[in-house]
């Protein structure tokens, strides 16, 4: 059991859920004890925190180390170690630039300059401190990159909640975020060092390949990003702190379905890159389809269970209070389709890092205008719809792309069969759902007893015959 942990992108996604369940219940801690206000200063907080490393474009260089462990055996420990040294570089400016700025930042967005300042400090050390746990990855030890990475989520988890707890004030949450990144950016240097992964030489050559090729994934990873999260950035100007909170808590991640999204894609990257110089294209297809097939076996499921349940989920989560939630959280479970199209692992490791650019220099403006648009004359219902559907354009796009480099045919990628028994078993389970609701005097009994047999059906009814066909 123990070697099987060990293989694929399993590990990251099984031993990542653990401290991302935990994670899901920070809010769910936090609406029981802060107004709607406080949870609208937290959430954006949190959102603008996430934007300044995408900003400083330094998540290219960070991610990079999947491309140059496939692509470049020979000096592989030189390009590992300039990778960390020019994420740093880049992430110093969030200081230089951030701290100075951070009392109009603070009027901006209407929250206290002491916030924004633990946000800056956080973000700089963001990116550099993962650079350890994403080489174990990188390298083919998932398991240990695995609980690297998630026990400092965990520890964060447990700080946050106990601060929470027993001292009920936001600026000690923030305190805590801050430091725990300080923290993990150390330990990530002395055991980077340790493995080879960090040096402090600098090689200029080197680091001006990697600059190059991660330039197109940055500037794209920023733009994507503002289109992920057009939404939430233009109505964060239109609603009320309260409104804003209401908004966002029905937007809800569901980490481990972005975790299992990201864990297949960085073991999918490194096979490709390899199979893409050894011109394997036939195998490299299968590895393709394989990692949509492990994508959708979950998320499909999940999406209808979402639709379906929304109503006790939200009231279970965030007590009736948050109800104007509830279309908010519908809406949002058809988000989790565009997780099944990994649009851009082909041109990650094949080089083409710049058609990833060109199509949200393309794509960017169009979904600001359009979901700015909804948002003024529409609502909030119209701009998240018109946000998830543009969202779809560079997935389409980037799969015919991909097929072009890769000589595929689009059929060939797609594990057509298994998407239709996925999707016909999860709409079937839907349904008979939905007819049994009106049987439940409470609909939270009804999700109590529903929702456990829907999965269990689901998962019982495909895993042999997946086992069997793995």
């Amino acid at each position: 059991m123990l070697s099987k942990l060990k293989q694929g992108h399993w590990p990251l996604f099984i031993l990542n859920s653990f401290s991302s369940f935990a994670n899901l219940f920070l809010p769910v801690m936090f609406v029981r004890l802060m107004t709607p206000s406080d949870m609208g200063i937290y959430k954006i907080y949190f959102l603008y925190f996430s934007i300044l490393p995408f900003l400083f474009l330094t998540a290219g260089p960070s991610n990079s180390v999947y491309y140059w462990v496939g692509k470049s055996k020979e000096h592989r420990a030189e390009y590992i170690q300039s990778c960390w040294i020019l994420t740093t570089f880049l992430s110093s400016f969030i200081l230089l630039i951030g701290l100075p700025l951070s009392g109009f930042f603070s009027d901006y967005l209407n929250i206290p300059m002491e916030y924004v300042i633990y946000m800056i400090v956080a973000a700089f050390f963001w990116e550099p401190s993962s650079h350890y746990g994403e080489c174990l990855v990188a390298h083919g030890k998932t398991l240990k990159g695995s609980l690297y990475g998630t026990s400092f989520t965990i520890i964060k988890v447990v700080l946050f909640i106990g601060s929470a707890l027993y001292i009920k004030d936001l600026k000690y949450i923030f305190i805590i975020h801050a430091s725990i990144f300080m923290i993990n950016f150390f330990t990530t240097i002395y055991f980077g060092k340790k493995n080879n992964y960090i040096s402090f030489n600098i090689n200029y050559q080197k680091l001006k390949e990697i600059f190059l090729y991660s330039l197109p994934i940055s500037v794209s990873g920023l733009l994507g990003f503002f289109v992920d999260k057009v939404d939430m950035i233009i109505l964060s100007g239109h609603l009320s702190t309260d409104a804003f909170a209401f908004y966002s808590m029905g937007c809800l991640i569901i980490p481990p379905l972005y975790i299992l999204d990201t864990s297949v894609q960085k073991i999918l990257i490194p096979k490709l890159s390899s199979l893409y110089i050894e011109k394997k294209f036939s195998l490299a297809v299968q590895h393709y389809n394989k990692a949509i097939s492990d994508l959708s076996f979950l998320i499909i499921p999940a999406i209808c269970g979402l639709f379906v349940f929304a109503e006790p989920i939200i009231n279970l989560l965030y007590t009736d209070q948050y109800s104007s939630s509830i279309v908010f959280f519908k809406i949002f479970a058809f988000s989790y389709l565009l997780n099944l199209l990994p649009h851009d692992a082909v041109p990650r490791a094949t080089g083409h890092s710049g058609w990833i650019l060109k199509i949200y220099l393309i794509i960017t403006p169009i979904s600001l205008a359009a979901v700015y648009i909804s948002a003024k004359y529409f609502g909030a219902e119209t701009a998240l719809i018109v946000a998830i559907i543009i969202k779809f354009i560079p997935k389409i796009v980037g799969i015919i792309y991909s097929a072009n480099i890769m000589d595929w045919k689009i059929k060939d990628m797609f594990p057509i069969k298994k998407l239709l028994i996925f999707s016909s078993l999860a709409l079937t389970l839907s349904f008979i759902s939905i007819f049994f609701k009106d049987f439940f005097l409470d609909t939270q009994y009804w999700l109590y007893i529903c929702a456990p047999l829907f999965a269990v059906v689901y998962l019982g009814t495909l895993y042999k015959p997946l086992r069997k066909n793995a």
